[in-house]
């Protein structure tokens, strides 16, 4: 059978969507394999038995523009790395998630004549999305709003439906007769969301026992009883198995998995800034407006307003799950694609 290939890097919000469709396209492909930069995928694609090919990648800059310069002298030699590897390996379809890793692997496809589907998680496209679109065979998104191509949710790991919940109380002591309050800031963490959840963890943990993703660039270290912190979290399906309210940033992946499960959500979107175009703003006002999650602007995020929101939507019922995991609707059309070439194909 032939080889279908998958490329997203950077952070966990590219690379999981991918996982999820790769474990779709194993029923159906014999070998599928990963291209990436250096960013997380180095770490999470190997651990899910995917051979992984890096090639260099440039990532656009909103505070150097200058430095955007180079961009195409790497891109370049990274194109042409990668479209030597896609023929050796006879890629015969690319799936593309979005951001700049994606781009050597995209334009070495096109230049193959390997067809290239894209899916865009967040509310807007991003850069690379809306540059692979102009050639792609297909290009699919989570939201209904988002423009420039066709709905069908967003892909979920089968992993995220199958938490246990008594397996995350064992691993961090959490007491059986305490809520759970799970809280994160995406792969990356977050200072502020840190910060003010500081700000109030004493209050918290008189009532909660309070699971705390940092990030890795946390440095702070607090030790209360009833309080777990670590920097990152393989086992987040059985986080969100355990906690009654989840505090997070507004990533479209970790929004997608968190409403798919029916979880209490306060989302804290990244806002607007030299390292953001403010997707995460749009993804949570989407959700917002359906009823799925309370939203907590960051500019109104202090340790008491956080609490409040804690309280409150902690004495509101679970809400009920929403959207599907679409990885099973991207294959199959993939798989149409992939048939129809070879019909193409047949009758030249």
């Amino acid at each position: 059978m032939a080889t279908v290939a998958l490329t997203g890097g950077g952070t966990a919000g590219h690379i999981m969507p991918c996982i999820a469709v790769a474990e779709e396209l194993a029923k159906h492909f014999d070998r599928i394999i990963y291209f990436g930069g250096d960013g997380m995928e180095k770490e999470i694609v190997p651990s899910y038995g995917l051979p992984l090919y890096t090639t260099a990648a440039a990532k656009f800059s909103r505070r150097d523009i200058l430095d955007n310069l180079k961009i195409p002298f790497i891109l370049a030699g990274a194109a042409k790395e990668a479209k030597d590897i896609l023929r050796r390996e006879n890629v015969q379809l690319l799936f593309a998630k979005g951001g700049y890793a994606t781009l050597p692997s995209a334009l070495g496809a096109r230049s193959l004549g390997i067809p290239v589907v894209i899916h865009e998680s967040d509310y807007t496209m991003g850069m690379a999305n809306r540059f692979i679109s102009s050639f792609a065979a297909a290009a699919f998104t989570s939201f209904p709003e988002t423009k420039g191509g066709e709905y069908v949710g967003n892909p979920i790991r089968r992993e995220i439906f199958e938490g246990d919940a008594s397996r995350a109380r064992k691993r961090y002591g959490l007491h059986a007769s305490r809520p759970v309050l799970l809280v994160f800031g995406g792969s990356s963490g977050s200072l502020k969301i840190n910060e003010a959840l500081f700000g109030c963890l004493r209050s918290l943990t008189t009532v909660y026992d309070v699971v705390h993703v940092t990030g890795k660039a946390e440095k702070e270290r607090l030790y209360l009883e009833h309080y777990k912190a670590v920097p990152y979290a393989e086992d987040i399906a059985d986080l969100y198995a355990a906690a009654d309210v989840v505090v997070m940033r507004a990533g479209a992946n970790s929004l997608a998995e968190a409403a798919a499960i029916g979880k209490r959500v306060i989302a804290i979107p990244l806002p607007k800034s030299d390292v953001s175009r403010g997707d995460q703003v749009l993804n949570a006002k989407s959700y917002f407006r359906r009823g799925a999650i309370d939203l907590l602007p960051q500019e109104e995020l202090t340790p008491g307003e956080l609490e409040k929101r804690i309280e409150k939507i902690a004495a509101l019922p679970p809400p009920e799950p929403v959207g599907a995991n679409a990885a099973k609707e991207i294959v199959n059309r993939m798989l149409r694609i992939l048939e129809s070439r070879r019909s193409d194909g047949a009758r030249g």
